[in-house]
């Protein structure tokens, strides 16, 4: 069977079927339908989760963590696809650090202490934990480093750049693993970070 398409623009009704469509040299045109992320938006799958204030971190891979951690607990019949992770500083950085973002299996006593939103208001609820503190059991590993944050004097700066790391799918937390910040150097109360994930049936 051959396929065919049809070379220009077409106006096609809602639930109508119809054929490819090509451009002048023959080649399928593909195009993605609203934002990269709207379909499993739409769909209810994906959810974002931020610290609700600034808050201390722990030094490298310190298993008495403090930070946001994503945790996808060990019965859970889902994968968390990671597709973002975002940072930002509150006040002038206390000590001078690299931030980034770590993977471990089990995180051990960590608790629902932050609800994660579904991008899609009202959705249902992530069967995600998170937490911006607890004792990892499994020790975790540094998987990527993103910036370097330095210490300044708080009137030295002004608004800084977006500070969004679009993962895109390239980190899947199975049952029993999570994923958490990183930063090299303990800070007291200067920072907020959040993870953005979809959740699909393994």
């Amino acid at each position: 069977m051959i396929a065919e398409a049809i070379n220009g623009l077409i106006r096609v009704a809602y639930g109508a079927t119809h054929g490819l469509r090509s451009n002048i040299d023959g080649a399928v045109v593909a195009q993605q339908a609203g934002g990269k992320y709207t379909e499993a938006v739409r769909e209810g799958r994906v959810f974002v989760a931020c610290n609700q204030a600034a808050v201390a971190v722990t030094a490298a891979m310190a298993t008495t963590f403090t930070g946001l951690v994503v945790f996808n607990p060990a019965m859970s019949n889902k994968n968390l696809v990671m597709l973002g992770f975002g940072y930002a500083s509150t006040v002038a950085v206390p000590t001078a650090t690299a931030l980034g973002i770590m993977t471990g299996v089990n995180a051990g006593d960590a608790a629902a202490a932050i609800t994660p939103r579904n991008r899609l208001v009202g959705g249902p609820a992530s069967i995600a934990i998170v937490d911006n503190g607890c004792t990892l059991t499994g020790t975790p590993v540094l998987e990527q480093v993103f910036t370097t944050a330095w210490t300044e004097a708080t009137t030295a700066g002004t608004i800084g750049p977006t500070h969004m790391i679009d993962l895109d799918g390239s980190l899947i937390l199975p049952p029993n693993a999570y994923v958490a910040s990183y930063s090299t150097a303990a800070n007291t109360a200067a920072f907020i970070f959040w993870f953005m994930w979809e959740e699909v049936p393994r």
